[in-house]
């Protein structure tokens, strides 16, 4: 969020973010103090010099003035730009003006005189189909390794520092995450997104892209707006890192839309999206399918195995397991050893299928994992890893001479030891 509008305020510790993503204005909660930093060094530029015991709030008026109140309603700083109606705005050179529709623009705070240069990260390619797999547009094979992150672009959208966030999923080994952008969600503990700005869609994927993630937006989950597909579509057209969902288990009664009113897009890799658990989608493909696994019996050889049989092999398209069981209250997750189902589950979707997602409680509201999520989160990236992606176009085997006592299900692709995985119970 980068604007105040009249009537609205920031309390302790929230803040205005640029679009850009470089400069932050931040009600300090500690000290009451309003402060300007600039992100990439952390460098205090402009504050309101308060020291107050009880921080209170930073108000944008209706009368088009910026006022900084303490806990009794006490005025201790202010902007002195009055022109009706105004709202503020923090913009990507580092100022902070009122701006008034007419426009009238009023300066707080000037541009930052020295700025830092934006820093160049590797961008990502596009990701284009290969028979069952994705790759990379340059050739280079790929799995996604996925994690649900269904909140997060309408918590950084509202203002919130996801980098934390983007950086835990990172360095626990995903490439690809799974965001969700218009729901009313409140009674599933996922959140309220309904306000979407489709503007600041392409600057989320960028953030998602210095941390090296494709991301696959998901439509429709709860709530159909039909110009809500098209204006995502436009939204994400220029961008590689992305990939588009149209709607969560479609055939399940509320999530049903009308089909026939989305057209495949192009520029941009897209799919129908899912059924219900273990369900197969009615609908002809469109670029990929998606498939869903959560609460199955046993799962863990499902999220590879049925994803290639029941779709890829089929529709001779990739198939991304992008819903597993929610870890950890959900299915093959009550019971048995959870570091190697999140191994093996992970490997065999790797070896056979376009990819699979790791799902969690707390990647619902897109909140850090704690040490219990971060210890399957990460064991789930490593049985990913673990499959060499040279093994992706070699031909299936089922070989059941490996299934020894506790082994579910053993997977080959080709003759190579390096492309067998084994499925325990």
């Amino acid at each position: 969020m980068n604007r105040l509008q009249p009537g609205e305020n920031l309390r302790a510790d929230q803040f205005l973010t640029s679009p850009n993503g470089l400069y932050k204005l931040v009600l300090q909660g500690a000290d009451s103090n309003v402060v300007l930093y600039r992100i990439q060094d952390g460098k205090p530029l402009w504050a309101t010099h308060q020291s107050q015991q009880l921080c209170g709030s930073l108000e944008m008026q209706g009368d088009g003035n910026l006022v900084q109140y303490d806990t009794h309603g006490t005025p201790l700083w202010a902007s002195n730009t009055f022109v009706h109606g105004s709202y503020a705005e923090l913009r990507n050179d580092g100022s902070l003006v009122t701006v008034c529709e007419q426009p009238i623009v009023k300066e707080v705070v000037g541009a930052d005189p020295d700025p830092l240069p934006v820093p160049e990260w590797p961008e990502l390619p596009r990701l284009v189909v290969n028979g069952q797999f994705f790759m990379a547009q340059d050739g280079t094979p790929f799995t996604a390794i996925q994690c649900s992150d269904f909140n997060l672009l309408n918590r950084w959208q509202h203002g919130e520092n996801i980098e934390p966030v983007l950086k835990q999923r990172r360095d626990a080994g995903y490439n690809m995450l799974r965001v969700w952008t218009l729901y009313d969600l409140a009674t599933a503990n996922i959140g309220v997104f309904l306000d979407i700005d489709y503007d600041r869609v392409p600057a989320f994927l960028d953030l998602c892209e210095q941390y090296g993630f494709y991301v696959e937006f998901t439509a429709y989950t709860s709530t159909e707006r039909p110009e809500h597909w098209d204006n995502l579509v436009i939204a994400c057209q220029s961008r590689e890192n992305v990939l588009l969902e149209l709607v969560n288990e479609g055939t399940l009664a509320v999530n049903q839309i009308d089909m026939a009113r989305y057209a495949r897009p192009s520029g941009v890799l897209a799919s129908h999206g899912s059924g219900g658990s273990e369900g197969i989608p009615p609908w002809t493909p469109w670029d990929y399918c998606t498939f869903h696994t959560n609460g199955s019996s046993e799962e863990q050889r499902k999220i590879g195995h049925n994803a290639m049989s029941d779709l890829a092999d089929v529709h001779h398209v990739p198939a991304l397991t992008n819903e597993t069981s929610r870890f950890p209250e959900v299915g093959m997750w009550r019971h048995g050893n959870a570091v190697q189902l999140a191994t093996d589950s992970a490997a065999g979707a790797a070896l056979l299928c376009a990819g699979s997602c790791f799902h969690s409680v707390q990647g619902k509201t897109s909140v850090l994992w704690d040490a219990a999520h971060l210890e399957v989160a990460t064991a789930w990236a490593r049985g990913a890893r673990s499959v060499p992606l040279t093994c992706q176009h070699a031909p299936y085997k089922h070989r059941v001479d490996l299934e020894t006592p506790g082994v579910l299900r053993a997977y080959q692709r080709g003759n190579s030891a390096a492309c067998v995985v084994l499925i325990h119970e």
